[in-house]
């Protein structure tokens, strides 16, 4: 108590911290470019997973300085609340922490029900979403992989496999739950997992905007705390002729996302030439109706009597194209050519 919570955020993660205070900060702007507070709308609540530092007791001497730094990941839910005490109204900040757990108990365990994850990269492999769920069973914080190139997450000998994945998804636009293959976790070892794959390709360009990957953790790490410092000494080793193969098929992959004429691009260019043609007719429709008689179409309106500041004239909706400043009466009886 006392102490600077931001004393206890990761270095690593202290910027995500200061955006997700700042966003929360931000008031709404109102019409008339001036911000305001909504007193009857809940609390906006951001939510960010983030390294918290473990409290190094003192229990013996002074000690303390000794002993190891350690981290443990969070779900971390924030948001400000206006408190009144008797110095007066102030607004604090709250927040709602829940630790994060290694999602496996034993090397190399069979996963039958585990929560699906979803990570979502462009074309050319830079990841753009990661799923908090993902963080029990990969290890990683989010903002640590965001704009890694995901294909150095897949294991070397699982990319001849994964090219046809890519481009089957290029092809069909997605793919059901495909076999299982190798991610790396944060510890260095390797989890299996089964994938469903969707994407969005632009029907303009017809280029992959990108893909998104569904995730099922099907077998667990060697290892079982994901969230251990790599070791070293069991880093996968390749010889210099095995990196450039490694490297020769993530190029491949590549070269795969950013083809162009693909075929879901021509169904999502026949969609949207659909709509476009179905809006045109529909709008033709209205066009060519026969207009009704004058008489049904005049409003009477009877309005008490207003300035002329104040004062319109209302014609289905407030749309008229009569009106004149100077005049004592608005123009509501006017009707429709």
């Amino acid at each position: 108590v006392g102490r600077s919570f931001i004393d206890f955020v990761h270095p690593r993660d202290c910027k995500t911290f200061a955006s997700q205070i700042t966003s929360g900060l931000t008031s709404p702007i109102n019409a008339y470019g001036m911000q305001e507070r909504v007193q009857t709308a809940p609390a906006p609540v951001s939510v960010m997973v983030c390294r918290l530092r473990r409290y190094r007791g003192l229990t013996a001497g002074f000690g303390v300085i000794q002993r190891i730094v350690t981290f443990m990941p969070f779900l971390l839910k924030l948001f400000f609340k206006d408190i009144s005490d008797e110095k007066g109204q102030s607004m604090f900040l709250v927040i709602q922490a829940t630790p994060f757990f290694t999602a496996f108990k034993k090397s190399n365990e069979k996963i039958t029900k585990a929560i699906p994850f979803v990570i979502r990269h462009a074309a050319v492999g830079n990841i753009e979403y990661v799923d908090s769920a993902s963080v029990s069973y990969l290890g990683y914080m989010p903002q640590d992989i965001i704009n890694t190139n995901v294909l150095k997450l897949y294991h070397p000998d699982d990319l001849i496999y994964l090219s046809k994945i890519y481009e089957t998804i290029m092809k069909e636009g997605g793919v059901p739950r495909c076999q299982a293959y190798r991610i790396l976790a944060q510890n260095g070892d390797y989890v299996k997992v089964e994938t469903e794959w969707s994407s969005f390709i632009n029907p303009w360009s017809k280029k992959l905007e990108f893909v998104t990957g569904t995730h099922h953790i099907v077998e667990g790490p060697t290892n079982t705390n994901v969230f251990q410092s790599p070791d070293s000494t069991k880093v996968l080793k390749q010889t210099e002729e095995e990196k450039k193969k490694t490297q020769m098929l993530r190029d491949t992959i590549i070269g795969i996302m950013t083809e162009v004429l693909t075929k879901p691009a021509e169904i999502a260019k026949q969609q949207m030439n659909k709509r476009c043609q179905d809006l045109a007719t529909f709008m033709g429709s209205l066009l060519d109706e026969t207009p009704k008689n004058e008489e049904e179409l005049r409003l009477e309106i009877h309005e008490p009597e207003y300035s002329y500041y104040e004062k319109d004239s209302v014609l289905l909706g407030g749309i008229s194209p009569h009106h004149e400043y100077t005049d004592s009466k608005s123009s509501t009886e006017t009707p429709l050519n």
